[in-house]
């Protein structure tokens, strides 16, 4: 039980620094830092569904969008860290698909093939 509450702990943690790194390179040099933030959004969740424990991803998902909400809600002098253009909207975008593989996920079985 405290490994399995570490494991998920680890996975939520690494969704919220993955989330952060995403909205820090998101907007460098377009396209490769958006095709960057979005890869490995999605490479973190990919791996975690085909280990043996494949539930982490929803803690993995779960990190990543509790960071990546306080970063949409904006700061109070009212700048935004997201912008409103294609890069702004395909991580918008990347993020509903997250709420997706996160909720794949809690299924907690392994895709049939492996």
């Amino acid at each position: 039980m405290p490994l399995t509450l570490l494991r998920h702990a680890a996975a939520l943690l690494l969704g919220a620094l993955v989330s952060l790194a995403s909205v820090a390179v998101h907007r460098s040099v377009f396209p490769l830092g958006l095709l960057l933030a979005v890869v490995t959004s999605y490479a973190v969740p990919w791996w975690l569904l085909r280990s043996s424990h494949p539930r982490t991803a929803a803690s993995y998902v779960a990190g990543w969008l509790v960071l990546f909400g306080f970063v949409v809600k904006g700061r109070p002098e009212g700048d935004f860290a997201i912008a409103q253009d294609v890069r702004g909207l395909t991580l918008m975008l990347a993020a509903l698909g997250l709420v997706v593989v996160g909720l794949v996920s809690l299924t907690g079985r392994r895709p049939s093939g492996t």
